[in-house]
């Protein structure tokens, strides 16, 4: 059966667990052996390495045998370009064990840089963005005989602990304030969509080659979001907007959590109906539903 080593990360749990169902044999890495997610993955017959990303012995370790790459990394804040250093790290491990397929999980954003977005000004976002972009570079320098962009949108998750502490108010006063406008379509997704679009594209590695795909699950006006975010917390919420002179003057990580005005324009850069035939997709309500167990816990 094929083998794959996985990145792991929040939003790609789901890669192994369905990977294991189809009976593949996966391989990952994870943060910590003891955790509850890597002993669930264990226990599944996931095929562990602990995570150091800077030692190459560990990765050549964990990529031994395989012949597919689920690339996924989490950005850095304190150190943008350790990402891409990453990326390019695996990327030459994996060409050199004769990994044929990768598919890469990005952000939604590298479509803006791709199409020189006016809205895409110098800022906190831009850099990380540019860094994704950097990601990708990384996988097409390895020159693999298939490759696949997903470029997820808005996370639900952060609308869960622990990412909600970002937005304290929503849990506190019932309002979520953001630099979006009234009539914004904000992209939502759904880290299980994004695994399954993953899974589609190793399945079919001729029909996803050297694609780019913008993931969303559904989109939303910001009430609209709040008013299913209201209804599975049980209580109101409101959303409410910065105006420009109160995110000319934030902090740039306020601005970063508080959705960055590029943002704004998340819609233009993807294709519902097609992603709609690819794999079923989630919708905020669905997703609500499935994570109520953590959704009570805000209330």
């Amino acid at each position: 059966m094929p083998r794959l080593p996985t990145v792991t990360h929040p939003q790609s749990w789901v890669v192994p667990e369905q990977l294991r169902k189809l009976d593949w044999t996966v391989h990952a890495t994870v943060r910590k052996l003891e955790s509850q997610k890597a002993t669930t993955l264990a226990s599944i017959g996931v095929k562990l390495t602990q995570r150091d990303w800077d030692n190459e012995e560990a990765l050549r370790s964990s990529i031994a045998g395989c012949d597919k790459v689920f690339l996924c990394l989490m950005s850095t804040v304190d150190d943008f370009d350790r990402e891409r250093r990453h990326a390019v790290k695996i990327v030459r491990i994996a060409k050199a064990a004769g990994v044929k397929q990768v598919v890469t999980s990005t952000s939604l954003g590298v479509s803006q840089i791709d199409a020189a977005d006016p809205l895409l000004k110098p800022s906190l976002l831009q850099e990380l963005l540019v860094v994704k972009k950097a990601v990708e570079q990384a996988a097409l320098d390895g020159e693999f005989e298939s490759w696949t962009f997903l470029r997820p949108a808005y996370f639900m998750t952060n609308f869960l602990k622990p990412n909600i502490d970002n937005y304290s108010d929503i849990v506190s006063e019932k309002i979520w304030k953001s630099a979006m406008t009234p009539d914004t379509k904000i992209g939502f997704i759904d880290p299980h969509d994004i695994g399954q679009f993953a899974i589609a594209a190793f399945k079919d590695p001729k029909g996803f080659k050297n694609r780019s795909l913008g993931l969303v699950s559904e989109l939303l006006t910001p009430q609209e979001a709040m008013d299913r975010l209201g209804k599975a917390m049980g209580s109101p919420i409101k959303a409410t907007f910065m105006t420009d002179e109160e995110i000319a003057a934030a902090h740039p990580m306020t601005v970063l959590f508080r959705m960055e005005k590029s943002m704004r324009n998340m819609s233009d850069y993807v294709d519902l109906e097609e992603l709609g035939k690819i794999v079923p997709l989630t919708s905020f309500s669905e997703f609500l539903d499935r994570e109520q167990g953590r959704v009570k816990k805000l209330t």
